[in-house]
């Protein structure tokens, strides 16, 4: 049963919500709240686990560690957009619903994302036994890029696995959801001005 747990909990709490936006039995229009749904269910999983704050990267000893690494990620990334803006290789500029949507955007979406993603995935992999760097690494990757699967474009879900395999293995190295939930923040505001994720 142990080694099941993991697949099932992959399956129910990611993997579904997902398929059921992609095969249109759950509006589109419904993707924040299936998002909010996630959560919820993540917490209260989290707590019937018993995973601490420090399972789930809610911790200071390692913060100033974290924000460093991920500040710098969010430098290079954000220089990368800006040049491949420069050179024309992607769309840009893109501007959402600024008074609501970046609030939004940089205070839930971005830490729900890497708490699901990041924080509860590496603890539930590592409470189903799962110690290897690069398996926990790829599944918290996969997962986070298959959730974008909803906006139907190659380059966004291209541009998530990537990021996603980074954020995970800082993630990893520095288990600190404050971290990379700022990062996410910044680098996915500058990939969606840049018209990257123009459905987001």
């Amino acid at each position: 049963m142990q080694k099941l747990r993991f697949p099932a909990v992959l399956l129910l709490l990611f993997v579904l919500p997902v398929s059921l936006i992609v095969a249109g039995i759950v509006p589109f229009s419904f993707r924040f709240p299936v998002l909010v749904l996630m959560f919820l269910f993540v917490i209260a999983y989290s707590a019937l686990r018993g995973f601490s704050f420090a399972d789930l990267g809610i911790r200071s000893d390692n913060l100033a560690a974290s924000l460093g690494v991920n500040a710098a990620l969010s430098a290079l990334f954000s220089g990368v957009l800006l040049l491949l803006f420069y050179f024309r290789l992607i769309p840009g500029p893109y501007f959402p619903v600024w008074s609501v949507f970046i609030p939004f955007y940089f205070l839930f979406a971005s830490p729900v994302q890497e708490f699901l993603f990041r924080s509860f995935l590496f603890a539930e992999m590592r409470a189903s036994g799962i110690r290897r760097g690069w398996v926990m690494i790829a599944v918290s990757a996969l997962s986070f890029s298959f959730v974008h699967v909803i906006y139907g474009d190659w380059r966004t879900l291209l541009a998530t696995f990537s990021i996603g395999i980074i954020w995970a293995g800082v993630y990893f190295r520095f288990p600190n959801l404050a971290g990379v939930s700022l990062s996410h923040a910044i680098i996915g505001m500058f990939a969606i001005l840049a018209g990257i994720a123009r459905k987001m």
